[in-house]
C-alpha cells in the first residue's frame, strides 16, 4: 500500500507546486524533502534482505470483463525492484538538485514542470504495466519540453523542438511495440492485457513470428537508445543541454537518460535471451563507437557546457555495452556486467550534477562557459574550481569517486566476452580523461584572465548544494556495496530468467 499512497502524495504535492507563487520553490523543495526521506525509510525496511525479482506488488483493477470469450484485464500495477527502487531515489535526488540551481525570478510554472517531470520519472520506474509505463514515459517529456524552451537560453525553441522530435519519435515505435505485444498475447490467450509479468515473458515472446518479433525489439531499442543516448540517435542532446537552463541540464543528464537505461536493463533484458548474437554484436559496436566518438567531440569542443554534455554521453555508452556483452555472457560475468551498468545509471545521476551545478555558478560569475575566455579561475575561485576539478576527475572515472564503479565492472566484464575489442572502450576512457584534463588546465589553471575581473568565490549556500552532491559521489566511490549489493541480487535474478 505504502507506493500508492506515496503515488498520490507525490501527485498531490506536484500540483500544489504549481500554485506556491512566490514561495513555490520553497514548496518544491519541502514536498520533495518529505517524499525522500519516507522513501528512504520504506527502501531500507524492504530491501534489507532483498534477493531479486518484485516486491511491494499493488494492483488497482481498472478493467476486468469478459465479452463474447474476450477477457479485458487493464491495472495500474505499481512495483519496484531493486533496481528500480534505487532509480525512485535518484529520480527524488535528482530533483531536487535541479531545483536548488533555480532562481526564485523563475516563478511558480518553473518549478511545477520540475515536480512534474520528476513525479513522471518515479511512475515510470514504479509501474509495472506497459500502457502505464507509455503513459508515463510521455509524460516526463512535456515539462522537459516547456523547461526548455520556456526557460532556456540561446536557440531554445529549436532546441526544444528537436528534442521532442526525436524523442517522440522513439515514443510512437515504443507505443507500436507495445500495442503490437499486447496483441499477440491476446490472439495467443484471449486476454487483453498490457502486465509487464505477462508480455516481458521469454516463453511467451518465444511464440510469436519472428517479423512481429524483431519489430517489437527494435520499437524497444528506438526509443531507448535514442533516450541514453547512442550514437547516431544523440542529435537531441547536446543543443537541449546547451540550451537548457541549468537545472534542466542537470533533470536532463541525471534524470531523462536514466529512462533509457532502465528500459534496456530493466524493461528488455528479460527476454534478451530471444537475441541473436548479431544483434547483442551490434549493439556492442554502437555502444563503443558512442564513447569514442563523444569524447571526441568533447575533446574539440570550445565551450564547457557543451562538452560536459558530450562528456555525459560517452559514460552513458557503459549502459548500451553493458547491455549487449550481458546477452553474450553466462553466470557471474552477466552478473557483474548488468550490475556494473545499472551503477553507471546511478553514479552518472550524481557526477552530472556536480559538473553541471558547479558550471552554473561559474557562468553566474563569469556570464560565459567558452574555455578560451576563461583561465586561472583557480586563482580568484579556489573553491568553486576544485568542485568543478572533482567533477571533472569524477567524470573521467577516477578510483574512489562514483563514477569508476561502473565503468571498472563493465569494462572487466567486456573483456571475457569480447576480449580484445575492450581495448576500444579504454580508448575510449583515455580520450574521456584527456579532454577533461585539458580544459581543467586551460579552465581552471594557467594565467587569469584579466577581462574577468574581480570574481567572488561561491556563498556557504552554494558551497553546501555543491558539497552535498561532491560527498554523495566520493561515498559511493568508496562504499557501493550499499547499492551494489542490491544491484547485484537483482542481476542474478535477471540471468535466470534468460
Amino acid at each position: 500500500m505504502f507506493l500508492l499512497y506515496f503515488f498520490i502524495l507525490f501527485f498531490i504535492m506536484t500540483g500544489l507546486s504549481f500554485f506556491g507563487g512566490k514561495h513555490s520553490k520553497s514548496v518544491a523543495l519541502i514536498s520533495l524533502g518529505i517524499l525522500t526521506v519516507l522513501f528512504v525509510i520504506y527502501s531500507v525496511f524492504d530491501f534489507r534482505n532483498y534477493n531479486g525479482g518484485v516486491i511491494s506488488y499493488y494492483n488497482v483493477l481498472l478493467a476486468n470483463s469478459n465479452i463474447n470469450g474476450v477477457i479485458v484485464h487493464i491495472n495500474f500495477s505499481l512495483g519496484l525492484t531493486g533496481f528500480s527502487d534505487l532509480l525512485v531515489l535518484i529520480a527524488l535526488l535528482v530533483s531536487i538538485f535541479a531545483i536548488l540551481m533555480g532562481s526564485k525570478s523563475h516563478g511558480a510554472y518553473f518549478y511545477g514542470l520540475f515536480m512534474a517531470a520528476g513525479f513522471g520519472l518515479t511512475g515510470l520506474f514504479m509501474v509495472r504495466n506497459l500502457l502505464f509505463f507509455y503513459i508515463f514515459w510521455e509524460a516526463v517529456l512535456i515539462p522537459v519540453f516547456f523547461i526548455i524552451g520556456k526557460y532556456g537560453t540561446g536557440s531554445k525553441e529549436r532546441s526544444s523542438l528537436k528534442f521532442l522530435i526525436y524523442t517522440h519519435i522513439g515514443s510512437l515505435f515504443l507505443l507500436l511495440s507495445i500495442f503490437t505485444l499486447s496483441t499477440y498475447y491476446f490472439l495467443n490467450t484471449n486476454i487483453f492485457t498490457f502486465q509487464i509479468s505477462d508480455l516481458m515473458n521469454i516463453n511467451f515472446m518465444a511464440t510469436i513470428p519472428s517479423f512481429a518479433f524483431y519489430f517489437i525489439i527494435f520499437g524497444f531499442l528506438l526509443a531507448f537508445l535514442i533516450k541514453l543516448p547512442t550514437f547516431p540517435l544523440h542529435e537531441w542532446l547536446p543543443d537541449a543541454y546547451f540550451d537548457a537552463p541549468y537545472s534542466g541540464t542537470i533533470l536532463l543528464s541525471g534524470g531523462l537518460v536514466a529512462m533509457g537505461g532502465y528500459g534496456l536493463l530493466g524493461i528488455l533484458y528479460p527476454i534478451a535471451g530471444l537475441f541473436p548474437k548479431d544483434l547483442a554484436y551490434f549493439i556492442i559496436l554502437l555502444g563503443i563507437i558512442s564513447i569514442v566518438y563523444f569524447a571526441f567531440s568533447a575533446l574539440f569542443e570550445t565551450d564547457l557546457k557543451r562538452m560536459a554534455a558530450y562528456g555525459s554521453a560517452a559514460e552513458m555508452s557503459f549502459i548500451t555495452i553493458a547491455f549487449g556483452t550481458a546477452l553474450l555472457s553466462t553466470g557471474y560475468v552477466r552478473t557483474m556486467d548488468l550490475s556494473g551498468g545499472m551503477y553507471q545509471i546511478i553514479a552518472h545521476a550524481f557526477v552530472a550534477s556536480l559538473i553541471f551545478a558547479s558550471l552554473s555558478f561559474l557562468y553566474k560569475r563569469t556570464g560565459t562557459s567558452k574555455i578560451y575566455e576563461l583561465g586561472g579561475l583557480n586563482r580568484e575561485i579556489p573553491i568553486l574550481s576544485s568542485f568543478i576539478l572533482v567533477g571533472m576527475l569524477a567524470s573521467l572515472g577516477l578510483p574512489a569517486l562514483a563514477g569508476f564503479i561502473g565503468e571498472f565492472s563493465v569494462t572487466i566484464a567486456a573483456f571475457q566476452s569480447i576480449g580484445f575489442y575492450t581495448l576500444f572502450i579504454v580508448l575510449g576512457l583515455i580520450i574521456i580523461a584527456a579532454f577533461m584534463i585539458w580544459a581543467a588546465q586551460r579552465a581552471l589553471f594557467g594565467f587569469f584572465d584579466e577581462r574577468l575581473g574581480r570574481l567572488k568565490d561561491i556563498s556557504k549556500q552554494e558551497f553546501a548544494i555543491l558539497f552535498s552532491i561532491m560527498a554523495l559521489s566520493i561515498f559511493f566511490g568508496i562504499y557501493p556495496t550499499l547499492f551494489f549489493r542490491i544491484l547485484t541480487a537483482y542481476a542474478s535474478h535477471l540471468g535466470g530468467l534468460i
